[in-house]
C-alpha cells in the first residue's frame, strides 16, 4: 500500500518522526511519499517580528501547497486507496484536496489536527503562514466518503492548539480518539511515535 506522510508548518520530512515512521513503513512492504512542500524560514519571520508581519508575504498558503500537491503528489496517487499521516496543518489541508480532488483514502492518522488557530501574540508566527487553510465550511460527508477508518492522536498540553480543537476535527470526521498524555503537538518531542505505527496495522 502507498502512504502520504505529511509534515506541518515551518516543517520538514527531516524532523520529528517523520523519517522513523518512514522506515517502518517501507520494513512492512509499503510505499511512501515524504516530501517538503513550501515553508517559510522560521528565523526570517522572528525577524520581522509581530509589529511587521502584516506585509510579510509568506510561501507557505493553501494555494502553494495545492500547487504543489497538484504536479507532485497527485499524478502518484491518483486512482489509488492510500494511507495518511499528516501533522499539523496537515490534516486540514488534506479536508481541502478530498474536496476538490478524486481521492480515496483507507486509513488516514490525524496528528494534532485543528480548523483554526486564533491569533494570538504566543502564536502569532504560525498565523500569517496558516489563515489561509483555516476553515470550518466543509461538506463532511462527502469527506468521511471518501475516509475508510480514520485516527486523530493529540497531546492533552498542546502548547499552539486551542484544547477543543482536536476533538471537534475527530467528532466532525468520525475518528477515532487518542489523547497522548504530555504529548505536546506530538512534533519535535517524538523521534519515534510507535502509537502511529499501531493504528496503521490495526487497520492494515
Amino acid at each position: 500500500m502507498k502512504y502520504l506522510v505529511m509534515h506541518g508548518s515551518y516543517g520538514s520530512p527531516e524532523e520529528n518522526w517523520f523519517r522513523w515512521l518512514e522506515k517502518e513503513l517501507k520494513s512492512l512492504g509499503h510505499d511512501v511519499i515524504l516530501e517538503q512542500f513550501p515553508v517559510d524560514d522560521w528565523n526570517e519571520v522572528e525577524r520581522i517580528g509581530p509589529e511587521n508581519i502584516g506585509t510579510y508575504k509568506p510561501v507557505e498558503s493553501l494555494s502553494s501547497w495545492e500547487s504543489y500537491f497538484v504536479e507532485h503528489i497527485l499524478p502518484r496517487i491518483k486512482g489509488q486507496e492510500i494511507g495518511f499521516v499528516g501533522h499539523s496543518i496537515a490534516p486540514i489541508f488534506l479536508l481541502h484536496m478530498l474536496t476538490e480532488y478524486d481521492i480515496k483514502i483507507k486509513t488516514a492518522v490525524f496528528v494534532s489536527p485543528f480548523f483554526n488557530i486564533p491569533d494570538a501574540p504566543n502564536v502569532w508566527q504560525f498565523y500569517p503562514v496558516n489563515k489561509t487553510f483555516y476553515s470550518y465550511d466543509f461538506d463532511f460527508e462527502v469527506i468521511k466518503n471518501k475516509i475508510g477508518k480514520s485516527f486523530v492522536v493529540y497531546g492533552d498540553n498542546d502548547p499552539y492548539v486551542p484544547a477543543t480543537e482536536p476533538p471537534l476535527f475527530a467528532e466532525k470526521l468520525d475518528a477515532e480518539v487518542h489523547v497522548v498524555p504530555g504529548g505536546r503537538h506530538c512534533g519535535s518531542n517524538f523521534k519515534e511515535f510507535p502509537l502511529l505505527l499501531d493504528l496503521i496495522k490495526s487497520e492494515s
